[in-house]
C-alpha cells in the first residue's frame, strides 16, 4: 500500500488507476487537512463486499468455516457429480 498526497495523486492520477487495477496496489490519498481514502480496484471492492455478506449470517460463516477446517484437516469425501 502506497501513501500519497491529494495534489500528487491528481497530477498522476492515470498511473495511480493503472497500478490499482493491473498490480492490485492500493493508494492511501490524503488531504492537506489530513482526511484519507483508500483507492482500490473494483474487482477487489467487489470480493470484499461479497466476502462481508457471505459472513455476515452466523448460519454461513459457520459452515465456512467447518468447511476450510475439513479442507486443510483433508476430512472430507469427495464425490463426482453427474449431470
Amino acid at each position: 500500500m502506497q501513501a500519497v498526497l491529494y495534489s500528487q495523486a491528481r497530477n498522476n492520477l492515470r498511473d495511480i488507476i493503472n497500478k490499482v487495477c493491473d498490480d492490485f496496489d492500493q493508494f492511501i490519498i490524503t488531504t492537506k487537512e489530513k482526511q484519507s481514502v483508500v483507492l482500490i480496484s473494483q474487482d477487489e471492492y467487489n470480493s470484499m463486499k461479497e466476502t462481508i455478506y457471505l459472513l455476515s449470517s452466523k448460519n454461513n460463516r459457520d459452515r465456512l468455516t467447518s468447511a476450510v477446517e475439513q479442507i486443510e484437516n483433508s476430512s472430507f469425501i469427495k464425490k463426482d457429480i453427474k449431470l
